[in-house]
């Protein structure tokens, strides 16, 4: 059976970490391809600088494309609700009932994952893919990955890479302040942001 990585985030904007992190959860998870998904309306914060869904979706095609086993889906973007995990990984598996599902979370998330909307059913429908620093404590993953296996039967894959010190909030800053921001952003993603105003109160 093949497996399919769900990748989501804001992408506000998708940055050369996210690639690295989506290419290295396709290599020690073993996955065909993985999907990016910018969150529509995400109900856990706002999307800082109010950059609509739209915009955020372009730039992550434009960040991915021609990347192999790289795709990107506006499943969030459709839906006129809050852009619930378990509520998207339902759509997806009546999308993709002969795939695997599996869900890539950072450490930060899988800490919190069991606060998020009906993680009954994201335990249920995907195996989790917790990608952690090889410099922060694996102790404290691999204990809440036990836990999570133990109360909720979950699947779930510890992955660690070296560390890459890029922010979406970093790149924002930068901008603002008018520094270089190359090596970070790919290049068509920025001449998009310059194009289209996005962050203008910045740039």
């Amino acid at each position: 059976m093949q497996r399919l990585g769900i990748f989501g985030g804001t992408f506000n904007p998708p940055h050369k970490g996210h690639i690295y992190i989506a290419k290295q959860a396709i290599s020690l998870a073993e996955l065909d391809e993985i999907l990016f998904i910018p969150c529509g309306n995400p109900p856990h914060k706002m999307v800082e600088g109010n950059v609509e869904a739209s915009k955020r979706f372009e730039m992550t095609r434009l960040a991915i494309k021609n990347i192999p086993k790289f795709e990107i889906s506006d499943i969030e973007l459709k839906a006129n609700q809050k852009s619930y995990t378990a509520k998207t990984l339902e759509k997806l598996k009546e999308m993709y009932p002969d795939k695997t599902l599996c869900f890539v979370v950072g450490g930060d998330s899988l800490r919190d994952l069991e606060s998020w909307y009906h993680p009954e059913i994201v335990f249920a429908l995907a195996e989790i893919i917790a990608v952690s620093r090889k410099d922060v404590d694996r102790a404290e993953a691999q204990t809440r990955a036990d836990y999570y296996r133990q109360k909720y039967n979950a699947n779930v894959r510890l992955i660690e890479v070296d560390p890459m010190d890029i922010s979406s909030s970093e790149i924002r800053d930068r901008i603002k302040k008018g520094q270089d921001v190359s090596g970070l952003i790919d290049e068509q993603v920025f001449d998009f942001i310059k194009k289209n105003g996005i962050y203008k109160d910045s740039i």
